[in-house]
């Protein structure tokens, strides 16, 4: 990853966590091991393992990437994933599970993409 996407991504994390925080009163921070010891995006949440993506343009393939580490990490810690993602020129939008029986938490077509409000107040009903 070059220089310019990794403060893309850092700026897009610094972001998201100031629209958080003016939605629900959290502070989260940023996880500056997972670089090197992995680990999702934003960190200060029982509840939930969030990660982060920042993009000029996001596709449905993009989505589908994101949601399968989303899952990933959020297993490594006994969390609930949860992808926020803004493309540019759009709003925060964001990839949580809703549980079925008809498809596996890792499959794509487990996650529902809400709006970043929305978000905020499930986090905020999970605190």
């Amino acid at each position: 990853m070059g220089s310019r996407s990794r403060n893309k991504g850092a700026a897009g994390e610094r972001e998201l966590i100031l629209a958080i925080e003016e939605w629900t009163g959290i502070r989260l921070e940023r996880n500056l091991a997972q670089s090197f010891g992995g680990g999702h995006d934003l960190i200060g949440l029982d509840h939930w393992a969030i990660e982060c993506k920042r993009y000029r343009d996001i596709t449905d393939g993009d989505k589908k990437i994101f949601w399968h580490q989303a899952v990933f990490q959020a297993r490594t810690v006994g969390k609930v994933p949860a992808v926020c993602f803004r493309a540019d020129r759009q709003p925060w939008r964001v990839l949580v599970p809703y549980e079925t029986d008809i498809f596996l938490l890792e499959d794509y077509r487990s996650a529902c993409e809400i709006g970043l409000e929305l978000f905020c107040g499930l986090i905020r009903e999970s605190i």
